[in-house]
């Protein structure tokens, strides 16, 4: 008599090389001959696996093999770059569910993830990992360091959580509704499930990709259902990296002003209001979907409720929300209203190296064990921006302090540094000041990972005139290239988010943005009324571009423009002595007026 075990097993060996004879042309297509590793279950599916970790090429011949020879079920990798293994081709993003965790949370999740990393132009493939949970594949196409994307990672993560309790980035927390999100396995021999691998569970479910607008539904596919998908869907995992086109890891900016954590939808609704315009939650809501910071199905009232609510809870805690509401219910970024036309970007700076690099040991050293790495790199960044950086550690003394080198305009600032896992949990203001008369400073600063958002730091900050710096804000001013004359109201007591907020808008709304506009408009309608002039009477009729006459050409072209806001006169007096200037030649003086000179 046949063994109908023996048999059983036979038919579910057949079955898994058919399946792989089928997926495994497309692994190899998209990923190329990667290394992977293979699980077995000797015991029965379902039991413990049984590794092999011998790291063996993606390709179909191999994976036949392992089916064969080693019983393999599984199929799992670090993905790296197939050009250079060892570093990253994709990255991954794991959300697994808690055990109370509804599926709508897990697909809310997903998008809230994929809304952060489309902050920063990123997008992913979503794959369900065939046992309950999500798996994000982020394509990068310049082959990054592991280590590099891993602590990037950890930092968006982070993020997310601390703006959205749906989150939790330990693995054995207590939080059974929560989606626990893990980006660790960002490491070469740091392996995860690859897309259309089989699970050695019973019915051989696979981690299947799917369509973003799939995933409230989470449909579960088991091998023998997997043909039909197929046919009906096609290759998911090729069509999806096609549409997602190139994206490299070396364009991600270091940090942003809307980069500020408030949660998926704040965030979202801030990159939208920096061009200094109101608008309603609306309009905000299809511009966020139109640049891919919120998915398409996302719900619109959502938008104005997130926003309201974000604004009163900032409210109650004594903190300034960078958005406020108008009387007309409109929504603006909490800055002095700018409607002049916007002129085309400044070449931005080279990136700095020695800043990214400074970004990053702050970010490892913020949350470590190591409190006097911290300190150390707290110094060292400051350092960087122009400041005389003195650190000193030790019981009974400061951190460190930093003195801004500006003759009679310096100023020192003692340094208190608290390192922690996420927030710091017990902040002491009181601790930040003691030093600032024995060390004659001007300002006391505490800086740490984060702070909890409540009420009772901010009085404190102000009792004791101290200001909280975390360490995303010390990577925004090395971002900036931020100096210390800029920086001096960043050390005011409060939060030095409201300040670095105010210098990074001030760059791009303020006086320096509307003199520039104002010299734009000079020399080319300046320029057109001489051209004129010259063919209608000569120099002797020609009339003068003076300070009274600039005014009303400039306002003129701004209400074209649609601007409610005229230009001033300190505006266009600087716009001359700057076009005017030898070293600029654009124009020169005549008596009173100017001539533009610049063809």
């Amino acid at each position: 008599m046949r063994n109908p075990v023996r048999v059983e097993t036979t038919s579910r060996t057949s079955a898994i090389e058919r399946h792989y004879q089928r997926v495994a042309p497309t692994l190899e297509s998209t990923f190329g001959a990667i290394p992977i590793v293979t699980a077995a279950f000797p015991g029965g599916l379902g039991t413990k696996p049984r590794w092999y970790p011998k790291s063996l090429p993606l390709t179909p011949r191999v994976v036949a093999w392992c089916v064969r020879r080693l019983d393999a079920v599984e199929l799992h990798s670090w993905t790296p770059s197939i050009e250079h293994p060892g570093r990253v081709g994709f990255a991954r993003i794991l959300l697994e569910p808690g055990a109370n965790t509804a599926p709508k949370q897990l697909a809310a999740a997903a998008r809230a993830t994929r809304a952060a990393l489309a902050q920063h132009d990123l997008d992913a493939v979503a794959v369900l990992d065939g046992l309950g949970g999500v798996a994000l594949f982020v394509p990068f196409d310049d082959a990054p360091a592991y280590d590099d994307v891993r602590t990037w990672l950890h930092q968006l993560t982070n993020a997310l959580a601390a703006s959205n309790a749906i989150f939790s980035t330990e693995p054995n927390t207590h939080a059974p509704n929560a989606v626990h999100i893990h980006v660790a396995h960002n490491a070469v021999h740091a392996w995860s499930v690859l897309p259309y691998s089989l699970r050695g569970r019973d019915g051989l479910p696979v981690a299947v990709p799917v369509r973003w607008d799939e995933l409230d539904a989470l449909p579960s596919v088991t091998i023998d259902q997997l043909p039909a998908r197929l046919g009906a869907v096609g290759d998911l995992l090729a069509s999806e990296r096609r549409r997602i086109g190139r994206q490299t890891f070396g364009s991600l900016q270091t940090l942003s002003l809307a980069a500020t954590s408030h949660g998926h939808v704040i965030d979202a609704a801030l990159q939208i209001l920096l061009d200094g315009r109101a608008r309603s939650a609306d309009a905000i809501f299809k511009e966020a979907v139109a640049h891919g910071l919120l998915p398409a199905d996302f719900k619109a009232k959502y938008v104005y409720t997130a926003l309201i609510e974000y604004i009163a809870r900032a409210q109650g805690n004594g903190r300034r929300p960078a958005i406020v509401q108008d009387a007309d219910r409109s929504f603006r970024f909490n800055e002095p209203p700018d409607d002049w036309p916007n002129l085309p970007d400044v070449a931005p700076h080279a990136p700095d190296p020695q800043a990214g690099a400074l970004a990053q040991r702050l970010s490892e050293t913020a949350q470590g064990s190591d409190p006097a790495a911290f300190e150390i790199a707290v110094c060292d960044a400051f350092a960087h921006l122009g400041f005389a950086a003195t650190h000193v550690g030790g019981n009974k003394a400061p951190d460190g302090y930093i003195d801004a080198q500006l003759g009679v305009l310096g100023y020192r600032v003692m340094l208190e540094c608290k390192t922690a896992k996420a927030t710091v949990s017990q902040p002491d203001a009181f601790e930040a000041a003691k030093y600032r008369e024995p060390y004659n400073a001007q300002f006391c600063v505490l800086i740490g990972p984060a702070f909890p958002n409540e009420t009772e730091l901010t009085q404190e900050l102000k009792t004791h005139g101290v200001c909280a710096w975390t360490a995303d804000d010390l990577r925004l001013a090395l971002a900036l290239g931020a100096n210390a004359y800029e920086l001096r109201n960043a050390f005011a007591p409060g939060y030095a988010a409201d300040a670095l907020t105010d210098l990074q808008w001030a760059r791009a709304h303020g006086d320096a943005k509307h003199v520039r506009v104002v010299m734009d408009i000079l020399e080319r309608v300046g320029r057109e009324l001489q051209v004129t002039a010259a063919t209608q009477g000569g120099p002797a009729t020609a009339p003068l571009l003076t300070v009274d006459t600039a005014m009303a050409l400039v306002d003129r072209e701004l209400a074209a423009a649609h601007s409610t806001q005229a230009c001033t006169r300190e505006q266009v007096e600087n716009a001359f002595a700057y076009l005017t200037n030898p070293v600029v030649a654009k124009a020169v003086r005549a008596n009173e007026a100017i001539v533009i000179v610049s063809p």
